[in-house]
């Protein structure tokens, strides 16, 4: 339906090609209803949040279903098919990715994401009708049929240009920084204490403040004009005590993380923390032990310096290296 046949184009059909739209539009549909069911309640729709993000979703919810709807009225599928692919990117990569420690706990979030799913699986219904139907009964039950719905109508006026046009501005921001950390060597994982934005529009970034700052792992934004149009950030790379404290804090979270995910742990399940390191590896994480506790939803944590302890307490232990520091680290499920 989105290929050129359908203006009577000459097509040359390939297993890749069908292999990259399923990739790109299908498995990610499906992963993102997987999420949903995995952290669903009994939430209802939403069609409000106070959520920066969540109004954003919604905006890009409306406008998909004007351009969606205009298009197909056209029969102009293939135009269709890039609307649908183009906000399925932007459902996956951008608005779960912001949220998916939120839609845990938040009931708002999940009914924004469940008002969403059902919409889409609206909206795709008569181009992608198995994927709409299988997305619409894990939301409302396998005797219900999507098929049978009225199709969606959608309003111009609903759509929030605003917010539409800020966030494109926020995602340059946050892909820019990404590079740059690259080019500079710097892991996301270590914290940076400044990055500066040259822009004319500081009121409209300031509002996703939050948002630069935790994706782009800086502690303050700072702001130049600047006239050209272009878009530009540098951060500021100096790396005081603190910051190295907290990096090597976040990498040695994400380590026990996956450790946990290892040995088949459920985030409920609390443990112990038994850490085997040099002295300045065990300084950097003493100060940073309530970050690293609720991180990995540790109980308590002892750090040794380069010494050996009972084989039984380390029975469930792993390696880890970080920059120059290498160690061991042990876990204790806590049963009580």
């Amino acid at each position: 339906m989105g290929a050129p046949v359908m203006n009577a184009d000459n097509f040359n059909f390939s297993d890749k090609g069908v292999d990259e739209i399923y990739k790109q539009v299908v498995l990610i549909l499906y992963n993102v209803n997987n999420f949903y069911e995995i952290n669903r309640n009994k939430e209802k729709n939403k069609t409000e949040s106070p959520d920066l993000t969540d109004k954003w979703i919604l905006s890009r919810l409306n406008e998909l279903g004007v351009n969606v709807h205009k298009y197909l009225e056209n029969y102009n599928t293939i135009k269709a098919c890039s609307e649908i692919r183009e906000f399925v990117s932007d459902l996956s990569t951008w608005y779960v990715k912001l949220n998916r420690d939120r839609f845990e706990e938040d009931e708002t979030s999940r009914g924004v994401l469940r008002n969403v799913l059902e919409n889409v699986s609206k909206i795709i219904a008569p181009i992608i009708p198995f994927v709409a139907e299988k997305i619409y009964q894990t939301l409302n039950g396998e005797k219900n049929s999507v098929h049978l719905e009225k199709y969606p109508e959608f309003k111009e006026k609903d759509v929030n240009k605003n917010i539409l046009d800020e966030m494109k501005i926020v995602r340059e921001i946050v892909s820019i920084g990404l590079r740059e950390r690259d080019k500079l060597q710097i892991g996301l994982k270590w914290p940076l204490g400044k990055i500066t934005i040259y822009s004319e529009n500081k009121k409209e970034i300031l509002k996703f403040e939050n948002l630069i700052k935790e994706q782009l792992n800086v502690k303050k934004l700072e702001f130049k004009s600047e006239n050209k149009n272009e878009l530009k950030v540098e951060f500021d790379t100096k790396i005081t005590p603190e910051l190295e404290a907290e990096g090597y804090a976040r990498e040695m979270s994400r380590q026990i993380q996956a450790f946990r995910k290892e040995l088949g742990l459920k985030k409920e399940n609390k443990i112990e923390l038994f850490i085997v390191g040099d002295k300045e590896l065990k300084k950097f994480l003493e100060s940073q032990e309530k970050f690293i506790l609720d991180r990995t939803n540790s109980k308590a944590m002892k750090i040794y310096e380069n010494v050996t302890t009972d084989e039984e307490r380390f029975k469930k232990n792993i390696e880890f290296k970080i920059k120059d520091k290498r160690g061991k680290v042990a876990i204790r499920l806590i049963t009580k």
